[in-house]
């Protein structure tokens, strides 16, 4: 026998720490190569961490919301000696494994890290791990579900994925007494947002009001009136000021924002260009994918067909970026300073930037030069769902060459996008209005876009940025021509 301290493994991109959300073992249990031992959560995603050795828990080192930094004690195992060879030859089948996984992601600038968490164990025959849930057997737990009871996994816990978990533990609400209305019996986002919402036993404090009067005859809008004065805290009450921690997400978006900005000298253009035959080829193609029952749609890792797609404006403006980096490579360009290069990418792994809960994420399309327009489509509602869920794994959300911010879903026209470094530009696309138009020589109602590009101009001139905008504002305006560009 010996003991085996399992150190927190390096998760991808540089992370340098993660966070416990929750433990999936206790000390006393016993663990298998390559089972799931805790739910961590890094500046990406949530991610399960396998443990690389088989034996018994003896101690965990860190408490659910505690940041572990990578490289230091995360659990303690108790490994016999037959184990212990079995764990070393995991640990080789790792390596190789990693060499393959990495040697197959250079083709497009992906890291063999997305394919695994480097330093763990693999169980033979299996690539990169993705959560299942419990089968369900002839032991009555079919029934038992049917009577309202919890479906519950291998560690006997409510089925629920990790960011559900997570949402569960940031509302305080305990997945033991949440029903869960998700197949097979898994808890979702909506049951657990349901219990948090029914009332309390206590009810909230009613919030100060101010004691001002309201404006008088001279001051009808009440421009001379005095400010409130700040909040007193009550006892029990709320306090006036909230302080959050920097951590997870909102820490890396942070980091990146402010390096972008100190480091890369940007300048923003944008254009106005009707988009009134862009909808009209959305509807014709949503209607001709409706015939076809979906078909070209490639299905999510966890479908076993084809979901019906809808082609939205934005894939189609997505399908005019593929084409408008063919023509302008400079702006799917990144600088190396340290070399002194410009590196000029000659595949396309788009970026759509996505808000969610947790803050600003950007799930990443590879390759997307090889996909048909359906396909982008169907890749792109894939993608922005899962970071919503924060069902993202690590390689969905790095290796982008280009970045599309649709700040037009919030119902805005326009606006200055900071660069997603290392990138050399970014796509600002604002909302699709009706605007007044002039076509020949007549002023019609039409269907009016702003689109806007922020560039590195250490990498691209204006002319270079320019010229690729105004092919993608052409493309918007007669997006037929796509079918002779690509």
């Amino acid at each position: 026998m010996s003991d085996e301290t399992f150190l927190l493994p390096d998760l991808g991109e540089g992370l340098s720490d993660g966070e416990v959300v929750s433990w999936l073992v206790q000390p006393g249990d016993t663990v298998e190569i390559d089972q799931p031992v805790a739910e961590v959560e890094t500046a990406k995603a949530v991610v399960e961490v396998p443990s690389p050795f088989s034996g018994s828990v003896l101690a965990l080192h860190a408490e659910p919301g505690d940041a572990v930094a990578v490289g230091q004690p995360l659990m303690t195992v108790s490994v016999s000696a037959s184990a212990g060879a079995a764990d070393q030859a995991g640990a080789q089948a790792t390596g190789s494994l990693a060499a393959e996984t990495g040697a197959a992601a250079a083709d497009h600038g992906e890291s063999g890290q997305d394919q695994l968490l480097v330093g763990t164990g693999v169980s033979q025959g299996r690539g990169r791990r993705r959560r299942g849930h419990a089968p369900v057997g002839g032991d009555g737990r079919a029934q038992a579900r049917a009577a309202g009871s919890h479906a519950a996994d291998a560690a006997g816990r409510p089925l629920a994925k990790p960011p559900v978990r997570k949402l569960a533990k940031d509302l305080g609400v305990d997945l033991a007494q949440v029903p869960p209305s998700g197949p097979g019996g898994v808890i979702t986002r909506g049951d657990v947002e349901a219990v948090a919402a029914s009332p309390t036993a206590g009810d909230q404090p009613a919030a100060p009001q101010p004691t001002t009067g309201g404006p008088g005859p001279a001051d009808p809008m009440g421009l001379l009136a005095e400010a409130p004065a700040p909040a007193e805290p009550r006892p029990g009450g709320p306090e006036p000021v909230e302080r959050r921690p920097l951590t997870g997400v909102r820490r890396t978006i942070a980091a990146q924002m402010t390096r972008s900005r100190a480091e890369i000298p940007e300048a923003v253009t944008w254009v106005d260009c009707d988009a009134t035959e862009l909808m009209r080829l959305r509807d014709e193609l949503n209607a001709s994918v409706a015939r076809q029952g979906g078909a070209g749609a490639r299905p999510g890792p966890s479908e076993a067909a084809p979901a019906p797609v809808r082609v939205s404006p934005l894939a189609l403006i997505l399908r005019a970026c593929v084409a408008g980096l063919r023509r302008v490579p400079e702006v799917n360009s990144r600088l190396d300073p340290e070399a002194g290069e410009i590196v000029v990418q000659r595949f396309v792994n788009l970026g759509v930037a996505a808000q969610t809960d947790a803050g600003l994420m950007v799930p990443v399309i590879h390759g997307a030069e090889r996909m048909s327009t359906v396909e982008l489509a169907a890749e792109l509602a894939r993608l922005t769902t899962a970071a919503r869920e924060r069902a993202l794994g690590p390689g969905e959300l790095r290796g982008s060459t280009f970045t599309v911010s649709n700040y037009g879903a919030f119902g805005v026209d326009g606006g200055d996008m900071v660069i997603n470094y290392p990138e050399a530009a970014v796509l600002g696309v604002g909302r699709i209005a009706q605007r007044p138009w002039v076509v020949d020589g007549a002023v019609a109602a039409r269907q009016v876009v702003n689109l806007s590009i922020a560039f590195d101009h250490r990498v691209c001139d204006g002319g270079e940025a320019a010229g690729f905008l105004r092919f993608v504002a052409d493309c918007v305006e007669s997006p037929r021509r796509l079918l002779a560009e690509l």
